[in-house]
């Protein structure tokens, strides 16, 4: 299958990612375009700006299949270097298979370089941005901005990187109508494996939601993720247990198997997806969402 080309943008302004800051649980909005549709950036379907893809690597930094570079100080460079190597080492290990076959790291100056390298204006609380291979095949980046990177925990950090790092892992099987909420929750729940964030901390407005008495009725469909409602943060919450619950039935290794399913296999994406939920989970996606919202109750409202 094509890769899909896909702008990843993480809005890490979460209680569990950045010290004293309100709360979005190393979150982002991604959109998908087919590969080999220009290299300008734009904005896609669903309102987000995908960054044009740069040539090769040059630079600072650069070594082996990971490069990390940037005008930002030589410190800066070293240090997110660390983390990167550290978060690409743990990818590796979990996603088998072929995948973006060098990671560039850009690390701007500082905003406003962020945001001359993404396109991106809006850029308030996003740490990074990831693009998949598209006009240069092989080579996946992720854009740092260091305005907001710096602000990140150690384990905030780490959320971030993996969680961009299972973007470009993931291309080659996101196919085009792979839902949103299976994209980002797949990318938070492998940032947070392991990280030992609390739930409640890292979700903080889904649980502020859930206790008070509400609870989601259905997965959050594409569109609610660029909404202008205020509820972008709880979506992709949202969108992270779902694919937790999944991981808790069935392990890390059966919500890729799953996730490989609906992204890749036949037939149209809402065939695709109840073929994996039956296959994977042996249940329906009503039997799914009811599931999902016992789970939202019994790790949020403690």
């Amino acid at each position: 299958m094509a890769s899909v080309v896909m702008a990843a943008v993480c809005a890490a302004v979460a209680v569990g990612l950045v010290l004293a800051v309100t709360s979005h649980a190393g979150q982002e909005r991604a959109g998908q375009e087919h590969a080999g549709q220009g290299n300008a950036a734009r904005e896609d379907a669903a309102g987000v700006a995908r960054p044009r893809p740069a040539p090769g690597p040059a630079g600072q930094g650069t070594a082996g299949r990971l490069a990390v570079v940037g005008d930002a100080p030589a410190s800066r460079l070293v240090e997110i270097r660390r983390d990167a190597d550290e978060a690409l080492r743990y990818m590796r290990a979990v996603w088998d298979g072929p995948w973006a076959d060098q990671v560039v790291v850009e690390v701007p100056a500082g905003g406003a370089g962020f945001r001359a390298e993404s396109g991106r204006t809006g850029t308030d609380g996003e740490a990074a941005v990831a693009v998949l291979p598209g006009e240069a095949p092989g080579v996946g980046r992720v854009i740092v901005n260091p305005e907001v990177y710096d602000r990140l925990t150690v384990e905030g950090r780490q959320v971030v990187l993996r969680h961009e790092f299972t973007h470009l892992a993931s291309a080659d099987v996101t196919g085009a109508g792979t839902p949103t909420w299976l994209v980002e929750g797949l990318a938070e729940t492998v940032g947070h494996a392991g990280v030992g964030l609390e739930v409640p901390r890292a979700a903080a407005e889904l649980a502020a939601r859930v206790r008070s008495g509400w609870l989601p009725d259905a997965l959050p469909g594409d569109a609610a993720f660029s909404a202008a409602d205020g509820a972008a943060p709880a979506r992709y919450q949202e969108a992270w247990l779902a694919c937790r619950l999944i991981a808790d039935r069935v392990g890390l290794d059966g919500l890729i198997r799953f996730y490989r399913q609906v992204g890749s296999g036949g037939g149209d994406p809402p065939t695709r997806l109840a073929g994996a939920l039956r296959a994977v989970l042996g249940t329906t996606e009503a039997d799914f969402v009811t599931q999902w919202r016992s789970y939202l109750e019994a790790q949020l409202r403690s």
